[in-house]
């Protein structure tokens, strides 16, 4: 039984002499995520009434927070799609595959259409792509 008190105090002893005070560093996240708009590719042009599939791909170095996707049409009227708090614990929130289909109105104004994503990431660090689409 004494040896074992011993064996237990001796690696309680080394446990306490291999910490660490370099563990109190804060390394801060100062790396927006990354955008990647794979569709439409920009100047794709659409008629009224189309479906447009847009597809993109939003990754962050350390976790991201927030997904928003709008449109913004000939007009400069501004149409939210897409509003995603991100919550995917399989992969600690660092990326998000975006896949969806926007139906244009069969109205739609002819013109330049812009469609926006911008992420936000845990430390609050933005990124912005867009991409325009034209309707004929």
């Amino acid at each position: 039984m004494k040896k074992l008190n011993w064996l237990f105090l001796m690696f309680l002893s080394f446990a306490f002499v291999a910490c660490d005070d370099d563990d109190d560093e804060v390394d801060l996240d100062v790396t927006a995520p990354t955008i990647t708009i794979s569709s439409p590719t920009d100047n794709a042009v659409y008629a009224a009434g189309d479906v447009v599939e847009f597809r993109a791909n939003v990754t962050d170095n350390e976790g991201l927070e927030n997904i928003k996707v709008w449109v913004t049409n000939p007009g400069g009227t501004t149409s939210e799609i897409e509003d995603d708090d991100i919550n995917d614990f399989l992969n600690d929130n660092r990326q998000k595959n975006l896949e969806l289909d926007v139906t244009l109105p069969a109205d739609a104004p002819v013109g330049a259409y812009v469609m926006t994503v911008e992420a936000t990431d845990e430390q609050g660090n933005n990124a912005e792509e867009s991409v325009t689409i034209t309707v004929e």
